[in-house]
């Protein structure tokens, strides 16, 4: 046996290294790039679904809202109308009431006044002559207790022509004229007055 051995070279096959492939590296980074964009894709899609979702919820409660102020104000107008129907035939009665009151009142306080004989006779004077021209006055007829209240000096500068009159009560008296008459009585401005505040009241 020989003790002369020959040698023979080996070889081992070379490994890539993944980090130093350009390829390799290349596909990595554009299959990262292509998931991550993905993803993205899908955030945005998903984020856009949750705005429209959060935008329909919102109107839709903007309407509901408005629709419960719209229903509220109705009752409250409703309430207001039904309060003006009941209350103001009220009031309305409350002012005939109260303007019969005061005409009643007038009336009592007149009475009260022209049962003195000189406050009766000056008050029908005055008023069967006011704004009346003398030279137009045929006569003026008053109460015989007021005309008798009248002293001779007062009836001389009217310069006109008094009668007594038994129907006309204190306080009262009537102006004739050429041409029509003048109603001076207290219970014609009274009656006046009333047809005057119920006019108003109507």
């Amino acid at each position: 046996m020989s003790i002369d051995q020959e040698f023979f070279p080996v070889t081992f096959p070379a490994l890539r290294s993944l980090e130093t492939d350009p390829f390799e590296v290349q596909s990595r980074a554009s299959g990262h790039a292509a998931g991550y964009a993905a993803g993205l894709r899908a955030a945005s899609g998903e984020l856009a679904e949750r705005i429209a979702r959060l935008d329909a919820e919102h109107e839709a409660a903007v309407l509901h809202g408005r629709a419960r102020i719209d229903r509220v104000i109705a009752v409250l107008g409703a309430a207001a109308r039904a309060l003006d129907e009941r209350t103001l035939p009220l009031i309305e009665g409350s002012q005939d009431a109260l303007a019969a009151a005061a005409i009643e009142l007038a009336e009592a306080i007149l009475g009260s006044e022209l049962s003195r004989d000189e406050n009766s006779a000056r008050s029908a004077l005055t008023r069967a002559l006011a704004g009346a021209d003398s030279t137009t006055v045929r006569v003026v007829r008053m109460n015989p207790v007021d005309l008798a209240g009248l002293d001779a000096d007062t009836i001389a500068a009217t310069g006109v022509l008094f009668a007594p009159d038994d129907s006309l009560a204190r306080g009262d008296a009537v102006t004739e004229f050429e041409v029509g008459y003048l109603d001076a009585r207290i219970s014609t401005a009274l009656a006046r007055a009333k047809a005057a505040i119920a006019g108003e009241a109507s």
